[in-house]
C-alpha cells in the first residue's frame, strides 16, 4: 500500500505544478520558466545531496537518470508550450497517457499486474482516454489538434522518464533526481545557447517559478521512491492521474468546461485507482 499512497501523492503534486507551470508560461517566456523552475528544483536537490553525503550511485544508474532528465526534459517542454497555447483539459489528460510505456516495458521485464491490478489499470487508462476526448469548449484561438499533439509528446518524454528513473532510483534516489535534473538544465542552456531568445522574468514571478521546481521535486521523489516498493506498471499508472487534478483546476480557475465524455473519464480514471488501491501493489 505505500506504493500506491506514493504514487497517488506524486500525481495530486504533479497536477499542481503542470498547472501552475501551464499557466506561468501563458504570461512568460517559456524557457524562463523552464530554467527558473528547473535551476531552482537543481539547487535544492544539490543541497540535499551534500547534506545526505553518499557517494555517487555506479555508472550505469547515473546513465539511467541522465536519460530520465532529457525525457523528463522533452516533456515538460511539451506539457507547458501545450497548456499555454491549447486547451489544457485536453492536453493534460492526452499526457497522461505516459504510463503506457511503462507498461509495456513491465511486461518485458516481467513485472506482471495481478488480474484485478490489470483490471484497474485498464479502468484508468480507459478513463484517461476518455479525458482527452473533448467539444467545442475551448479558448479563442486554441486548437484540438495542436493540444492532442502536444499531450502526445509529453506522453512520450514522460513515459521515458518513469522507465528511465524506475531504474536510475535502484541506484540512489537522491543521485538519481539531481543527476536526472542537471540533465535537463543542460538540455534547457543549450537552447538557449543555440537560439538566444528574449528571457525576461520580473522579481514578482520568481517565488512562483521556484514553487514549481519545488513541487516537481517532491512529486519525482515520490514517484522514484514508489517505483522501488511496487510494481512499475502500477505506479506509473497511478502517478498518472494527475489530469484529474490539472483539469480540475483549469475548471475551477479558466472555467474550461469539461464534456461529458471527460466527467465519465474522471470518474473512470478514479475508479481505476481505488481498484488498484484496493490491492497489494
Amino acid at each position: 500500500m505505500i506504493a500506491v499512497s506514493l504514487a497517488l501523492g506524486s500525481s495530486l503534486i504533479y497536477g499542481f505544478s503542470d498547472f501552475l507551470g501551464g499557466l506561468k508560461s501563458r504570461s512568460l517566456p517559456l524557457l524562463s520558466v523552464l530554467l527558473v523552475s528547473q535551476g531552482s528544483a537543481a539547487l535544492v536537490l544539490a543541497l540535499v545531496v551534500v547534506m545526505l553525503g553518499e557517494a555517487p550511485p555506479a555508472g550505469e544508474f547515473m546513465l539511467y537518470a541522465a536519460l530520465a532528465g532529457l525525457s523528463e526534459a522533452a516533456g515538460v517542454a511539451a506539457l507547458y508550450r501545450g497548456l499555454a497555447t491549447g486547451v489544457m483539459s485536453v492536453v493534460a489528460p492526452v499526457a497522461a497517457l505516459s504510463p503506457v510505456f511503462p507498461v509495456l516495458a513491465a511486461v518485458v521485464i516481467g513485472e506482471l499486474p495481478t488480474t484485478g491490478q490489470g483490471a484497474g489499470i485498464l479502468l484508468a487508462v480507459t478513463g484517461v482516454g476518455l479525458l482527452s476526448l473533448s467539444g467545442s469548449a475551448q479558448p479563442a484561438g486554441a486548437g484540438i489538434a495542436p493540444s492532442v499533439m502536444f499531450g502526445l509528446l509529453t506522453a512520450l518524454g514522460f513515459g521515458g522518464f518513469q522507465v528511465a528513473m524506475d531504474a536510475a532510483s535502484e541506484g540512489d534516489i537522491a543521485w538519481a533526481l539531481l543527476i536526472a535534473r542537471l540533465t535537463a538544465v543542460s538540455a534547457f542552456v543549450a537552447v538557449l545557447l543555440a537560439t538566444r531568445p528574449a528571457l525576461s522574468v520580473e522579481r514578482g514571478e520568481v517565488p512562483p517559478l521556484v514553487l514549481i521546481g519545488v513541487l516537481i521535486i517532491a512529486a519525482d521523489a515520490l514517484y522514484a521512491v514508489a517505483s522501488t516498493k511496487g510494481l512499475l506498471s502500477v505506479v506509473a499508472v497511478l502517478s498518472a492521474l494527475y489530469p484529474v487534478v490539472t483539469v480540475a483546476l483549469a475548471r475551477i480557475y479558466l472555467r474550461e468546461r469539461l464534456e461529458r465524455p471527460q466527467r465519465v473519464g474522471a470518474v473512470i480514471a478514479l475508479g481505476g485507482a481505488v481498484a488498484i488501491s484496493a490491492l497489494p501493489a
